[in-house]
């Protein structure tokens, strides 16, 4: 058989990186685009099929002298060309990879804490690092004994001459993907090669790339869909992939697009918030988007958190006169725990717009033309043949009623073998059988109905809230929340995610010991804005101060969210009393400046030297933003690490009157966590 048809032949993920670089030495899979300068020029780091696979090897041959077959491999360098390496120099060792995003100390990323978890958890043998991130990472030592640190660009290309085939078969693992949320209880999803080149095989099929996998990938490589769907596919597929850094679309969303239009990419995929903040940067400035040419983008891939119906029909808009056709659009559903993809929606959006009160009942109801109205972005049909995908009722494990919601079950190759060290929650969603026996199915998590033309997913099981892509366990930030005031009561609060005009957005409802005044309750709702955005790199969108008892829990004292956020949604609670503080003007040109900029990017029409950043809806993705704003508008040249010194309008003009224009460049930008 043919490679079109068929793909590489291959039992593992070294072997195809050995069969490409014997199949097309010289072709070019990665190309690295960094330096921008604006968003028409940039650098471009091209690496050759036959470089990739001699510098590979050598980090596994320098990877060997420490760890064997099975022991686990920790890649933190910052995204580029090392990391790339660092995957499948790991994966010819015969070690199991471990990607991650290299810590950082700044409130606006908990990484530190993060790694640290997943490094008590995984326990590996090596950890690959460069000298950014060694610096950044050095604060680990101390608290892992007995760990090989492996600085990528140092090791000599000789070594490749060093390296011994592992034998790795099929079944054994190539990867632990951890899942974001509670940094505390990081669980690592194992993957083995036959479920890597399953899913690959899967995706290419499903989104018709075979081939032709050429585009530009802005998603983290240590993200799912960064690192399966975008650079192992690459590889599996044929074809070129330009692959930029995170921080490079955050700073200018038009960098992806005028990228994908320069190289006439055919596919790539993003969160909805990258596509939502690429047509608000579209909006924002239509003069870019002419000279672009999008009209060889066939497939834009939509998942990594909820799809929104109007987010696709704004990017469409935004880009129809560069060429974009709203048909490129895959919506899809996947999860780490099914490798990445389950389901994918060619040919544009399928949409099914439904009763809200009947949806909450999990009865699949239209809408009435007039009436409320909640619209659902179909992900399609099953992109595995070989995958068998029910909805099933929980509780009975029997699948529901055709016009019911059930949670979404997964049997096929995909399925990954379970969580690392962790039998008992492994048993639980990765081995359940329905009543008569079938099985073993994942349990995804997440609910949804089959419709016509596929999966319609309508929300989560249980409480995990993703908001940008991002993960986030409600204890957690209800955690966050009870720390932020001393009224707050302990064990009173609540977090939930609503839909919004933009995608899900975070209200927290707590209870407040006492009787509280007016002044007082604006001091707590600003307090908890402030120690979550810190905290989290979220904004929430109300604090509500619940009367007592408004908290509901059940006979075993747990909280019932949702029965708080259909509460909230009934108008039961009062709204938040967002009242500022009296306004206090900029009194120079740089205070203005700094104003306006925060005016632009938090969307507020008049900003004082006293508010602050959180307060106002701030969040990790609209510091980038404002960053961006500085510099292009002012040239300053700041960092996320620098801004997060500071928090009101007063503080960030000294912060720039401080740097007097002077760049600043070789900090580490910041990394992206998409769940």
């Amino acid at each position: 058989m043919s490679e079109q048809s068929s793909g590489p032949m291959v039992r593992d993920l070294g072997g195809l990186l050995r069969w490409r670089a014997e199949h097309d030495p010289d072709g070019v899979t990665y190309a690295f685009l960094d330096g921008f300068a604006d968003r028409r020029n940039w650098n471009e780091q091209p690496l050759t099929n036959r470089e990739l696979e001699r510098r590979s090897r050598a980090v596994a041959a320098r990877i060997q002298r420490h760890a064997g077959p099975g022991d686990r491999v920790l890649v933190l360098n910052q995204p580029g060309p090392d990391y790339v390496v660092g995957i499948f120099g790991s994966l010819l060792a015969g070690t199991v990879v471990v990607p991650a995003y290299p810590p950082e100390a700044t409130k606006l990323n908990r990484g530190l804490e993060r790694v640290r978890a997943i490094v008590a958890d995984a326990a590996p043998r090596c950890v690959l690092v460069d000298e950014l991130a060694g610096v950044s990472g050095s604060s680990l030592r101390d608290a892992v004994a007995g760990v090989e640190w492996i600085v990528s660009s140092s090791v000599p290309p000789e070594w490749a001459d060093a390296w011994t085939e592992p034998g790795t078969d099929p079944e054994d693992l190539a990867a632990l993907q951890y899942t974001s949320g509670s940094t505390g209880q990081p669980k690592g999803v194992m993957l083995s090669h036959r479920n890597l080149l399953e899913n690959l095989r899967a995706g290419r099929d499903a989104y018709g790339i075979a081939g032709r996998m050429n585009g530009v990938f802005w998603i983290p490589p240590y993200h799912d869909m960064g690192l399966i769907g975008g650079i192992m596919m690459a590889l599996y597929c044929g074809g070129r992939a330009h692959l930029m850094a995170p921080f490079a679309f955050l700073r200018d969303p038009l960098r992806w697009v005028s990228a994908m239009s320069r190289y006439q990419g055919y596919v790539s995929a993003a969160p909805n918030f990258g596509y939502e903040m690429a047509a608000r940067a579209a909006e924002a400035d239509r003069d870019a988007v002419r000279g672009l040419d999008l009209s060889h983008w066939r497939v834009a891939i939509s998942g990594a958190e909820p799809v929104h119906a109007a987010t696709l029909e704004r990017f469409a808009r935004a880009f129809a006169p560069a060429g974009f056709r709203r048909d490129a659009f895959y919506p899809s559903f996947g999860l780490a725990e099914n490798t990445l993809v389950v389901a994918a929606q060619p040919g544009g959006a399928s949409l099914a717009r439904l009763d809200p009160a009947e949806l909450e009942c999990h009865r699949v109801r239209e809408a009435v033309a007039d009436g409320a109205a909640r619209t659902i972005v179909g992900c399609g049909p099953s992109a595995d043949p070989g995958q068998r995908v029910e909805i099933v009722d929980p509780v009975r494990r029997m699948p529901v009623p055709s016009g019911t919601v059930g949670e979404i079950w997964v049997s096929g190759p995909s399925v990954a073998q379970g969580y690392w060290g962790k039998e008992k929650e492994t048993e639980f969603v990765f081995r359940s059988s329905l009543a008569t026996g079938q099985g073993p199915f994942l349990r995804t998590g997440d609910l949804g109905f089959a419709g016509p033309d596929g999966l319609f997913v309508t929300g989560r099981v249980k409480d995990l809230i993703v908001l940008h892509g991002r993960n986030h366990y409600p204890h957690d930030l209800e955690r966050t929340a009870e720390e932020a005031h001393p009224a707050v009561r302990s064990g009173r609060c609540v977090a939930f995610s609503v839909g919004g005009d933009r995608g899900e957005e975070l209200v927290l409802a707590l209870e407040a010991a006492g009787r509280i005044a007016p002044e007082q309750r604006r001091a707590i709702a600003a307090a908890v804005r402030e120690r979550v955005g810190e905290h989290h790199s979220v904004a929430v969108r109300e604090v509500v101060l619940v009367p007592r008892g408004g908290i509901r829990r059940t006979s075993s004292g747990k909280l019932q969210r949702s029965a708080v956020r259909a509460a909230y949604l009934s108008g039961e609670y009062s709204p938040e009393d967002r009242a500022r503080a009296a306004y206090e003007a900029p009194r120079d040109e740089i205070e203005q400046a700094v104003a306006d900029a925060w005016s632009r990017v938090l969307e507020i029409e008049r900003v004082g030297l006293r508010d602050r950043f959180f307060e106002l809806g701030g969040d990790s993705l609209k510091a980038a933003r404002l960053l961006a704003d500085l510099d292009g508008r002012l040239g300053y040249r700041l960092t996320l690490a620098d801004l997060a010194t500071v928090h009101t309008v007063a503080e960030c003009a000294a912060l720039l009157r401080s740097t007097a224009h002077a760049p600043r460049r070789g900090s580490v930008d910041i990394q992206v966590d998409l769940g």
